[in-house]
């Protein structure tokens, strides 16, 4: 099979960031299809406007476009006179490797700028268009400025002097939600098919006031390595918890959107019962998200049951997620998926999940771990002393999340979805 990848951003791990797991679950994916003999192109733009980035990553050769684009609202107008160039280069290099390898699908990894790109120029594809969604359309034009920039200290300035009523209206105009809306409803009106990473994601579209996609949808999840994320791998040495009951938190610290802030208080709940807990910080934020986690931390006297070992690389994270005895993804905003949440199913550890978004698809509650309701630190907390008390059940919960990712999540069992798919429109 011939296949023609479009993404907004692709390159080596070095190249994009070796934290930013899922751009690399789509080079794995497309090493493991050129791997079974398909033929796959990748058109991106240059990693950054001085950068031009890999022309042969994993295997698959990439057409680099310019410019790539420019998501600053600071930088307005000049990001939207990019982002004309950016549609224009894009839809020129995907016609050039159309005409070139025939390929049997056009495939558009998520950018809106991308999709809508290719969708302007379907008919001349000669074959079938998918447009691949990751994140959710409430992340790119429903939020408003304050669930944006409440940690930026110059919204914060105009806010404190009485003036979010002058800065809000601007922000709204610059983050041009209304363009990013247009865009969205004409990938939906073109596209052959919209792959979404979840029941959950596909129910979040039809509610969105976008063109009906009735019939042209599919669900297809991300992939982990399971030969990367297993069972049994030697403990980190900035891992120092001996004789501690360690819960394992990965992600961003966002308050608002992470839950970070309930999954505290469960902590500090749960110390009662399990008096060992502690609790393992994986990632970064800013420094003003980094200052809100110290003073939750001073303020619920948890200092000496957490532990933040600062961001790391994709590869480094399966070392902290096979040590601990569970994972919590307290998420509060809608997950489209949760790869951090089979990453840990990957390495045999039982998860404690909110049921936000994707989570409970993947979680089989009572199964592979618990799932409690969101923005519940109680509920959280009496889940976090059940897994931590039993060792017995955490230990079967954990076999059953290896077993669940080898059966549904791992690149083979994804690739071959996807072939699937292809065929069924071709």
């Amino acid at each position: 099979m011939k296949i023609c990848v479009v993404a907004y951003k692709f390159g080596t791990a070095a190249e994009i960031g070796s934290h930013l797991g899922t751009y690399q679950y789509l080079a794995n994916k497309l090493k493991y299809l050129s791997a079974q003999g398909h033929e796959v192109q990748v058109v991106a733009p240059w990693i950054s406007f001085t950068k031009s980035g890999s022309r042969t990553v994993s295997g698959v050769k990439v057409t680099r476009t310019y410019p790539p684009l420019l998501p600053k609202i600071y930088l307005w107008p000049f990001n939207r006179l990019v982002r004309r160039f950016y549609i224009r280069a894009t839809q020129q290099a995907v016609k050039g490797v159309v005409n070139k390898i025939k390929p049997d699908v056009v495939y558009v990894w998520q950018a809106r700028e991308s999709g809508f790109a290719i969708a302007k120029i379907k008919k001349s594809l000669g074959c079938p268009f998918i447009f691949r969604q990751i994140t959710t359309w409430h992340w790119h034009w429903q939020r408003r400025p304050k669930e944006i920039f409440e940690n930026n200290k110059v919204y914060k300035i105009f806010k404190s002097i009485g003036l979010g009523f002058l800065i809000d209206p601007v922000l709204v105009y610059l983050l041009d939600h209304r363009t990013q809306k247009k865009y969205a409803s004409y990938i939906y009106k073109k596209a052959d098919q919209v792959v979404f990473l979840s029941e959950a994601a596909l129910a979040e579209a039809n509610q969105a006031g976008l063109p009906d996609i009735t019939g042209r949808t599919k669900v297809l999840p991300i992939a982990v390595d399971h030969e990367l994320f297993k069972p049994s791998i030697p403990r980190p040495k900035d891992l120092k918890t001996s004789g501690s009951k360690t819960v394992l938190y990965v992600g961003r610290l966002n308050f608002p959107e992470k839950g970070i802030g309930y999954l505290l208080e469960a902590v500090s709940l749960a110390k009662s019962k399990v008096p060992s807990i502690k609790l393992v910080i994986v990632g970064a934020g800013s420094p003003a998200q980094h200052k809100e986690l110290e003073q939750r931390i001073n303020q619920l006297n948890l200092k000496n049951h957490v532990l933040m070992v600062g961001k790391k690389p994709l590869t480094s994270l399966p070392a902290y997620q096979a040590a601990v005895d569970l994972a919590a993804i307290p998420s509060v905003w809608m997950e489209a998926f949760g790869a951090i949440t089979i990453q840990a199913m990957s390495c045999g550890t039982p998860v404690v999940t909110s049921d936000a978004g994707a989570s409970p698809e993947i979680n089989i509650d009572g199964q592979t771990g618990l799932v409690v309701k969101a923005a519940d630190s109680q509920a959280l907390a009496r889940a976090l002393i059940k897994l931590l008390s039993d060792s017995k059940l955490s230990k079967k919960m954990g076999e059953a999340a290896r077993a669940r990712v080898l059966a549904m999540y791992t690149y083979k069992a994804v690739a071959n979805k996807f072939l699937d798919l292809v065929r069924e429109i071709k």
